[in-house]
């Protein structure tokens, strides 16, 4: 079925339901108005902004056009310029690979001719000198005439060196090549030849030969372990296994490995011989993690990009007031009328490139790239491509959107009365708005023109709430009232450092560092905003660049960053109203570019192989480390009390662990691959709300998840 976000045609085609979402579009079951079913490709929005995507986009038509066999999908139609680029392919009913296998491995019959008919696939693709390089069971379909492969999305020519950018390599980490993960741009035939039999293998156990715990032990696997082939019989184990060679010229070539699959026996194709599985294909140990980290890739379905989001590295992401991430509201229960659901996010549809507002050279808090935030009983979403909206907690249902022809708001919180506030690129400068949004409707109440300035957060002062953020100059800090928009002066920086907002306990601060680029440019000086126009107090002179993380013990709480990198090596306690300084080293090596949140008093630390960490921000002594899920979100929990924490990952899936051991307290079932930032995570009571991807958000109910 379909979205409430998705469109009723695309191109001449109605659309009827969704088929899936991958990591650059959505492919639809469409007719024509002739009637002719086929499956439309549509690309993402936040995609079809991006030039390199456009291009590969127009090079998956060129190479799905000169592709025609009994084994494929043909191109009907196709539109790369525009404003989402689409692609219409015949539609193929049946299962796919992988939704077959979930049911039981093959063997026998059916696995031969899978195996035979995948073979005969990836010959008529090279004949045409294209390279799939993305073959893998969600890309294959199981018809009544056989198997097809589909989705050219990564393909290319055989000749074409020029796709693959620097820093970025694509495909599905399971079914990669070792060439696709240390030299991309060598990828070739070979690589569908690697693919085809890893595909295999699947098929006939349910799992790939290099499957890990997570993306970044199976990229180690595919690239330094032998592959475990224990759930293939013997005999065509012996026909796989020289497919799985590291080095590309040791593999056979396409038809010679038709013709080995052709002579094997049916009996062949059977449940697994005796021979026990490699011993090298056990899983990477702890120590061998030190590769993949220094890979710095990030696994996300099928694209395999730079570690940075779209508004910088992680730290950015640390919510002033301790919120890591997402505004959370405690609730005794569900929202009232609840129900699970899932919905896609509506496009702004605007154009504007989503890095506008990047973030200045420190990493301060004050500006953050929120999609989605809480309030009591409401959902809004906005920016990074998404409209600004606003959806009803218990159902999903879009109350209203903001109408597509504004600009991208990017949220930065709603205000006690419920006005929403978010940051708005003026079209066409390098000028930024401070905008205001009625909740019952979402017209806009009021807007103050910034200048420049990046950065805004939301604090108290008595019963109002204000947005802190700078003015023209940079140098001038104001107070919007949040439900007016009525500004006024709160200080001025000095000119001889570079200054930004942060609200830390719920209370404006200014962080500063001097515009020298000696070493004198890495302290970090803290202003304490007053009431009164001009009170700048200076409370801290901390020597090291630092990030703000939160309050403890009425203590203002920052982590300590090593010189010219994103390394955490302490945490200083500064006590705002007299100014002592008290700097704890962190025991142990912690994380670069990771997430990382203060709860209750301890800090965790996400790491890139999926560990999470927790340290006391008391004493830095770690108090233990659990093995998560790999690229996962920092963590949140109930304010106010020690409760279970909850962690998101980019493709959906969700985990729960116990702050006192770090132990699982339940998964969920990951269901889509996807790339994206890292979530946002929401609790109102029970109800944890996760914004996945770039458009999803789904609703899951924490004492009952699925």
């Amino acid at each position: 079925m379909l979205n409430t976000a998705d469109p009723e045609s695309v191109g001449g085609y109605r659309l009827e339901a969704r088929l899936g979402a991958g990591g650059m579009g959505v492919v639809y079951a469409a007719r024509s108005e002739s009637g002719r079913r086929v499956a439309l490709k549509v690309v993402h929005q936040q995609y079809a902004e991006d030039p390199e995507f456009r291009v590969r986009f127009r090079h998956e038509v060129a190479a799905a056009r000169r592709v025609s066999g009994a084994f494929t999908a043909a191109v009907v139609d196709a539109d790369p310029d525009a404003d989402r680029p689409w692609m219409a392919t015949s539609y193929v009913a049946g299962p796919t690979l992988e939704q077959r296998v979930a049911q039981g491995p093959m063997s026998g019959r059916e696995l031969r001719e899978l195996a035979i008919g995948l073979a005969e696939a990836l010959r008529d693709i090279h004949r045409v000198g294209v390279v799939h390089r993305d073959l893998k069971p969600s890309n294959v379909i199981l018809s009544d005439e056989g198997p097809r492969v589909i989705d050219f999305g990564i393909s290319r020519g055989a000749d074409c060196r020029t796709l693959t950018a620097t820093g970025r390599v694509l495909g599905t980490p399971p079914f990669m090549s070792p060439e696709q993960l240390v030299s991309p741009r060598e990828a070739g035939p070979a690589t569908d030849v690697f693919a085809l039999a890893s595909v295999l293998v699947y098929a006939a156990s349910g799992v790939s030969p290099f499957e890990a715990d997570t993306p970044y032990m199976t990229i180690y696997n595919v690239v330094h372990e032998q592959p475990r082939l224990g759930d293939l019989h013997t005999a065509l184990r012996k026909v796989a296994e020289p497919c799985l060679a590291k080095e590309a010229k040791h593999r056979p070539s396409v038809d010679r490995l038709l013709d080995r699959l052709r002579a094997l026996p049916a009996e062949g194709y059977g449940r697994p011989g005796p021979t026990p599985a490699p011993d090298g294909g056990s899983r990477p140990a702890r120590g061998r993690l030190a590769w993949i980290a220094a890979s710095a890739l990030l696994v996300t379905g099928a694209v395999v990009a730079g570690l940075v989001p779209a508004f910088g590295p992680p730290q950015q992401r640390i919510d002033a007031a301790g919120r890591n991430g997402a505004r959370v509201l405690l609730n005794s229960s569900l929202p009232a009328g609840w129900k699970p659901w899932r919905v896609t996010l509506p496009s702004s549809g605007t154009g504007f490139e989503r890095d506008f507002l990047e973030p200045p050279r420190r990493p301060y808090p004050g500006y953050e790239d929120h999609t989605c935030l809480a309030s009591a009983e409401d959902i809004y979403c906005g920016g990074n491509g998404i409209a600004l909206t606003r959806l009803d907690a218990a159902t999903g249902r879009r109350l209203w959107q903001h109408p597509k022809s504004d600009t991208t708001a990017a949220l930065i919180g709603v205000g006690r009365d419920g006005t929403v506030l978010a940051v708005v690129p003026k079209p066409r400068t390098n000028d930024s708005r401070l905008e205001g949004y009625d909740p019952r409707d979402g017209e806009r109440s009021w807007f103050v023109d910034i200048g420049n300035a990046r950065q805004a957060d939301v604090f108290r002062d008595g019963s109002s709430d204000f947005v802190l953020t700078q003015s023209w100059d940079g140098e001038t800090f104001v107070a919007v009232n949040a439900r007016t928009g009525e500004d006024r002066v709160v200080g001025r920086a000095d000119k001889r450092l570079t200054c930004g907002p942060a609200v830390m306990g719920h209370r404006p601060y200014a962080l500063c560092n001097p515009r020298s680029d000696s070493a004198e440019s890495h302290r970090t000086v803290v202003y304490a905003i007053g009431p009164a126009a001009g009170r700048f107090r200076k409370i801290a002179d901390i020597p090291h660049e630092v990030i703000p993380v939160g309050t403890h013990k009425g203590a203002l709480v920052f982590v300590e960053l090593k010189d010219n990198s994103n390394i955490p090596v302490a945490v200083h306690h500064v006590d705002p109203g007299h100014g002592a300084l008290r700097r704890v080293p962190l025991n142990g090596l912690m994380p670069d570019h990771a997430p990382l949140a203060l709860i209750e008093g301890t800090l965790y630390f996400a790491r890139l192989n999926g560990e999470l960490s927790a340290v006391s921000c008391l004493t830095g002594e770690p108090m233990w480390t659990q093995r998560t899920l790999a690229d996962v979100s920092a963590p949140v929990a109930p304010p106010g009390k020690p409760g279970p924490l909850y962690l998101g990952s980019r493709g959906g899936l969700l985990l729960s662990l116990n702050p006192g051991d770090g132990r699982r307290r339940w998964r969920t079932r990951q269901s889509v691959e996807v790339t994206g930032p890292y979530p946002d995570l929401a609790l109102i009571g029970n109800a944890l709300y996760t914004r996945y991807g770039y458009d999803q958000l789904s609703m899951t109910d924490v004492n009952h998840p699925v």
